[in-house]
């Protein structure tokens, strides 16, 4: 007991050197009442105004915490040194056999490394600022284990300055302490690289957010300490905006975006010089974009310095470049009722951009549409329809095009409207004139186009079955009718013949043709303007007579070669009986067969006497005919 007595008083001894603070009777000392986590605590003495107490013959309880439990002491007895791991503030009591118990209130901080920023200098120095406010004050070292260069109190100015007299690699020391307290708080250690010259700094970006908002980007380096600078509706007279620091990026608010423009710099700033080493200025563009008939116009203000070119981006794709000295571009290149946004993106000579804001519009033309003086009309479907087609400027989009129709005189009236540039009138009765026009996608009307009218062809057939044709001119074409064709036809649909009518509008066909005799004749009108389609008439059928003939006398015993027979003939007769009677009505003579009569009835010859003849038949058209006459049998 005695050794171990004396070991306890020795430890008190040695302490009392450094005791600092008494407890709340006077009774004990220890050598500090707070510090940072983990905290350890001595009690110097615990005899301040007795002896004898606390020792291995009189123990003392103690507790630091507020229990009695002081590990590895389990009983607590004598223990003078003690470690707080938890923050807080605690009551540390000492419990004498003889004079009762005394206490110490202890504080136990977080052990906080304080916060701080380092600013580059030129010439290898370094400026720092201390931004945390948990201490009192803070020691610095620069050089990190060579000891304390320098110590500041907390408050809003919390700097230091240090020249390194060389450039290189050094670690920054801050550690706080509060007052009354333990300087056991750990430090904060951060690397540094003294320079001798502050770099240039490089703007990325400027780009308008909106109409109040830019936002600029820019390649921060370490330990670089920037001011922002701005310029109003200039590049010249800049003022301070904001410092930045340990950030890539910072938002200008509050600006009239839509209505100026502004020029940013960016600055190195060396706090130990207060002097700036600048990039080169970045400026937005006060935009404006106007929607006239057929263009957008697009117009800009900004600063050119610095600037090599222009890219103009309409709907997030490039448009075109243009010098950095352009403030304006007229978009003719749209289609009207197209809504198109623009923007602006500046690129500078090292690399900087600058982007607009995004201004959109809905384009539109109020060019009136050029008429449609092209029209072809068919005349179709056994000459019920009439089959329309139209050649239109492609220079304009029709979105619909419409029908008007005149029938004899008067107005034109509306009749249907199509999508396509053709059309066809299925309730056609001859004679009819068109109109068309046409509105555009843009919604502009064209004035109604040339009259259409289809050419309406007549025939006439004479005694000779010579065909008479008459027509109407072609009306449609702006220059006009070249020449017409007129194509002839069988019964079968079979091109017999054309003939070249040039620009007549009258033809008489003369070609004579013993099998066909029923024909049908059409019209085609060729304009003079190339790729205009032919526009072709109705059709008309002629059904040529049979035109029968025959001798009003023959002679069995004639010596010429002629007229030695009777018979009725004809042109395309299909089927024929021919009788023949004599005054009283017998028949002297049948044939069904295209027999001539040879003045004989069955085979007796028959006298000189003037008899009456009948035909009953069918010609190629299958027309009935019949004719009746007289002829005179003569032999002598």
């Amino acid at each position: 007991m005695r050794k171990s007595f004396l070991f306890i008083g020795f430890s008190i001894i040695s302490l009392i050197a450094q005791a600092q603070y008494v407890s709340r009777l006077g009774r004990f000392r220890v050598d500090q009442i707070r510090g940072c986590a983990p905290f350890t605590i001595n009690i110097t003495s615990t005899n301040l105004i007795t002896t004898g107490e606390c020792t291995p013959g009189k123990p003392c309880i103690m507790s630091f915490d507020g229990s009695n439990n002081c590990p590895p002491n389990a009983s607590c007895q004598n223990v003078i040194q003690f470690t707080y791991n938890t923050p807080g503030t605690y009551k540390l009591s000492v419990l004498y056999q003889s004079i009762g118990s005394d206490d110490i209130m202890v504080t136990v901080d977080n052990n906080i490394q304080p916060a701080f920023d380092i600013f580059t200098c030129a010439g290898s120095k370094v400026s720092i600022n201390v931004t945390d406010k948990t201490y009192d004050s803070y020691d610095i070292d620069f050089n990190f284990n060579t000891g304390v260069d320098t110590s500041i109190p907390s408050g809003n100015n919390q700097v230091a300055s240090y020249s390194y007299g060389a450039p290189g690699n050094y670690n920054i020391s801050v550690k706080g302490k509060k007052l009354n307290a333990s300087n056991n708080c750990s430090a904060k250690v951060q690397p540094f690289t003294a320079l001798t010259t502050l770099p240039v700094p490089s703007i990325k970006t400027l780009t308008a957010n909106d109409a109040s908002t830019l936002q600029l980007d820019f390649t921060p380096q370490t330990n670089i300490q920037y001011h922002a600078e701005i310029a109003f509706n200039n590049s010249n007279n800049f003022q301070v905006y904001q410092t930045l620091y340990g950030v890539n990026s910072m938002t200008a608010a509050n600006l009239t975006v839509d209505k100026s423009y502004y020029c940013f710099r960016l600055s190195s700033f060396d706090p130990c010089a207060n002097a700036n080493t600048y990039s080169t200025p970045v400026c937005s563009h006060d935009f404006d974009l106007t929607v006239a008939s057929g263009v957008d116009q697009l117009v800009w203000q900004t600063s050119s310095l610095g600037i090599s070119n222009i890219q103009i981006d309409r709907n997030n794709s490039l448009l075109t470049t243009v010098p950095g000295t352009a403030t304006s571009y007229n978009d003719n290149a749209i289609v009207c009722k197209t809504n198109y946004c623009y923007q602006l993106v500046s690129k500078y000579v090292g690399g900087a951009t600058s982007i607009s804001l995004q201004k959109c519009g809905t384009s539109f033309t109020t060019v009136t549409p050029a008429a449609i003086d092209n029209t072809s009309s068919v005349v179709s479907n056994n000459n019920t329809q009439v089959d329309l087609v139209w050649l239109q400027n492609p220079a304009f989009t029709a979105a619909r095009y419409n029908i008007f129709r005149l029938q004899g005189r008067g107005i034109y009236t509306f009749l249907d409207s199509t999508k396509t540039q053709k059309y066809t009138d299925a309730t056609y009765q001859g004679g009819y004139c068109y109109k068309i026009n046409y509105t555009d996608k843009c919604d502009n009307d064209s004035p109604q186009g040339l009259p259409s009218c289809a050419v309406v062809l007549q025939g006439a057939l004479d005694d000779v079955n010579d065909v008479t044709l008459q027509w109407t001119g072609y009306k449609g074409w702006v220059q006009g009718v070249k020449s017409y064709t007129i194509q002839k036809y069988n019964q079968q649909g079979q091109l017999l013949q054309t003939f070249n009518a040039g620009t007549d509008s009258t033809y008489t066909d003369t070609q004579q043709d013993a099998v066909n005799q029923v024909q049908f004749y059409k019209v085609t009108a060729t304009a003079v303007q190339v790729g205009v389609s032919v526009s072709v008439s109705n059709e008309i059928k002629i059904v040529k007579n049979i035109n029968l003939y025959n001798p009003t006398a023959f002679n069995p015993e004639s010596k010429a070669a002629v007229n030695k027979t009777f018979s009725v003939k004809g042109h395309f007769i299909a089927a024929m009986q021919l009788q023949v009677f004599d005054r009283w009505g017998s028949m002297v003579f049948f044939s069904d067969k295209n027999e001539p009569w040879d003045g004989r009835r069955e085979g007796i010859v028959m006298p000189d006497a003037t008899y009456v003849w009948t035909v009953e038949g069918t010609d190629l058209n299958g027309s009935s005919f019949k004719k009746a006459g007289t002829v005179v049998l003569i032999r002598k």
